[in-house]
């Protein structure tokens, strides 16, 4: 009958037992939880890059196309992708060679006005 009283008192847990694997839990849904906040503000970033990246070669494609001087001077606005409004800067950059110079297309966020994404071409053509 001794053995069986023993027996009793050795089979739970004890409160600092629980109370550390409470700690051990809390840490780690913490950690879960912030890895799953970060995860998602990076797909936003992620996400506006690409709408910013559209607009960026729609405005290069747009400044390939145009046929009365093109290129005789810098261009700004704005465009929206994505359900989203983005300001975009167009310069003609001089180059050494004749008649062929780049185009540098930025795109930023009004919100914050960092530049997002920025996109290059060399094109040929008549300089104003």
């Amino acid at each position: 009958m001794n053995n069986l009283v023993e027996d009793k008192k050795e089979a739970g847990f004890t409160l600092v037992e629980v109370l550390v694997s409470l700690l051990i839990f809390a840490v780690a849904i913490l950690g879960l939880t912030r890895a799953g906040t970060q995860t998602v503000s990076t797909l936003n970033q992620l996400e506006e890059k690409t709408y910013a990246s559209i607009v960026a070669d729609n405005q290069l494609a747009l400044a390939r196309l145009e046929s009365e001087n093109p290129f005789a001077q810098s261009r700004e606005g704005e465009e929206q992708s994505g359900g989203r409004t983005f300001e975009y800067r167009v310069e003609r950059v001089e180059t050494e060679v004749p008649e062929f110079f780049e185009l540098v297309v930025s795109v930023s966020s009004p919100r914050t006005d960092q530049i997002l994404i920025q996109r290059r071409a060399f094109v040929t053509g008549e300089a104003s």
